[in-house]
């Protein structure tokens, strides 16, 4: 089921891309790798850094950040990238790469969004329902979806030249093992008060 679901969401963008042609739906492609790299990097820092964010959205915390950050960085990218490239500059390719090629970019573009969304659901409540473990087939859901955001998220880093070359895997070992409020935080949280002091009866 959850391959399944990849490769449905993965044909829709095939689509898209064909009828995009292959430069917009390059630059398509590159805007959703950066912002799934950025977000899963910067995002769950800013939730550790502030406290009242888990008290407001609890073990949400985590799957909320990542998306807004992710949005937020995507919808900046798509912004810039049509003004100053793909709306400006029209580039001629050969037919086949306009077709066949945008396809297979799209499609590629459809299994890295599909699996960032598994990602999200997967750290969240909504991955205790039974629902939600049916579709995810005995934890295959998340362990497709943690490989593809972290090929995704390696291939920027590989790409931007970092220095630590295990960076991604523990940043999402970290989310994967922090995304769930530590039941010690929520009742430290919680006052406590003790018992009033019984009047003592007197004969």
């Amino acid at each position: 089921m959850p391959k399944l679901i990849i490769i449905a969401i993965g044909l829709v963008f095939a689509c898209i891309g064909y009828r995009k042609a292959w430069y917009p739906t390059w630059a398509l492609l590159f805007n959703v790798l950066i912002s799934v790299y950025v977000s899963i990097m910067t995002a769950p820092q800013i939730v550790d850094k502030i406290p009242d964010i888990r008290n407001y959205l609890d073990n949400y915390s985590y799957a909320a950040f990542v998306l807004i950050a992710a949005a937020c960085f995507f919808a900046l990218l798509q912004l810039l990238s049509f003004r100053f490239f793909t709306g400006v500059y029209v580039v001629s390719l050969p037919k086949i790469l306009n077709s066949a090629g945008a396809a297979a970019l799209g499609f590629l573009t459809g299994t890295i969004v599909a699996g960032f969304l598994l990602f999200l659901i997967a750290i969240t409540p909504l991955s205790d329902y039974s629902a939600v473990k049916f579709f995810a087939q005995g934890g295959q859901a998340p362990d497709r979806a943690n490989g593809v955001v972290l090929s995704s998220c390696n291939v920027v880093h590989d790409i931007s030249l970092q220095p630590d070359p295990l960076a991604i895997d523990s940043q999402m070992e970290k989310i994967l093992t922090n995304w769930r409020r530590p039941l010690t935080e929520k009742h430290s949280e919680s006052p406590v008060t003790s018992e009033p002091n019984k009047a003592k009866v007197t004969e």
